[in-house]
């Protein structure tokens, strides 16, 4: 097939390569226009080189077969994959954003912007569903997350991912991934593992997110990247769950919020019992009037008790049987 470029059409013409939107040794990604569905999609292209190396191919096929297989809110969706000539492509979906870089959890930078906890949690939910699925990513690093206008990050790229257990396509004791979010276990040749996955997402929240995040994260930040794994959490999903269960800026201005949405509510209250309380006191002084005339001015005697009206600030029970009883006094009972 032609070189990768700009009005490039692939599988049958399907899909015409608009623009080149970054790559590496293995592959490039274009953004390219799906002409049967009418809709933008990201092509992978594996590059020339490793096109004509057969195991580097199979690692391809194999993302895509990981990626298609899986379908989470914080992943990039895979649509196709096939081959043109002797090329290989992948078709995701294409996120009108960018990758994650420093800032982007609310620092000092120029990356997009997402709340830290917001993010902390989007990835290891991410991660949860991947390791539940027997996959491994082994490459978490900022320039794998995409955000897009949502404000939603989703984890991309699977291309050195394994399957828990399998045998790599490398030759024995070769590291891959991005050294700098490699797990000293992985660096020093052992397995990837899912905790060595939990190491790599500490250290990317370690460098997007802010110097003053929330304690229960810097917490989490600081057992992600724990050198022993077994210092770490055992899972993503456990994790997550010490996330939920650590005090948050956000839920430490929740009562706040709870008791400034009751004070109209309270102050209503206030303003009907007050209304309530003027009411019977103009009541309870009509009859204190009846019993008057009743009475003969007050100058006559009578046995009964004197019945006093009950204070203002009464309670409205006190005040209402106090009624009662005048009401009676008046009767003759």
């Amino acid at each position: 097939m032609a070189e990768p470029a700009a009005g490039v059409t692939l599988a049958g013409r399907r899909y015409e390569l608009v623009e080149r939107l970054g790559g590496g040794g293995m592959a490039t990604v274009w953004m390219a226009q799906d002409t049967r569905l009418g809709r933008r999609v990201a092509v992978k292209v594996i590059s020339d080189a490793l096109a004509a190396q057969a195991p580097y191919v199979e690692r391809f096929r194999r993302e895509a077969r990981i990626a298609a297989g899986l379908s989470h809110p914080n992943l990039v969706k895979v649509y196709d994959f096939g081959s043109d000539g002797e090329r290989p492509f992948l078709v995701m979906e294409y996120i009108e954003g960018v990758a994650l870089g420093p800032g982007s959890a609310g620092g000092p930078g120029t990356g997009p912007r997402i709340a830290s906890e917001a993010l902390a949690r989007e990835l290891l939910d991410a991660l949860s569903h991947i390791h539940a699925a027997g996959i491994v990513h082994r490459d978490v690093k900022p320039a794998n997350v995409l955000v897009g206008p949502d404000g939603r990050a989703r984890l991309t790229d699977f291309g050195i991912a394994l399957a828990e257990g399998s045998t790599g396509l490398t030759e024995t004791g070769q590291v891959i991934g991005t050294l700098k979010y490699l797990a000293p276990e992985v660096a020093s040749g052992r397995p990837a593992t899912p905790r060595s996955d939990l190491y790599s997402l500490g250290v990317l929240l370690s460098e997007v997110a802010p110097g003053d995040m929330p304690p229960g994260l810097a917490r989490l930040i600081d057992r992600l990247r724990a050198a022993d794994p077994a210092q770490r959490p055992p899972s993503a999903a456990q994790a997550l769950s010490e996330l939920d269960a650590a005090p948050s800026a956000t839920a430490a201005t929740r009562p706040l919020a709870a008791a400034a949405s009751t004070r109209p509510l309270a102050a209503d209250a206030r303003r009907r019992r007050a209304l309530v309380a003027v009411v019977v006191a103009a009541v309870l002084a009509a009859v204190i009037v009846l019993i008057v005339v009743a009475t003969g001015g007050g100058g006559g005697t009578s046995s009964a008790a004197p019945v006093h009206a009950a204070p203002a600030n009464a309670p409205l029970s006190q005040q209402l049987n106090t009624l009662d009883r005048m009401v009676d006094r008046v009767s003759g009972h």
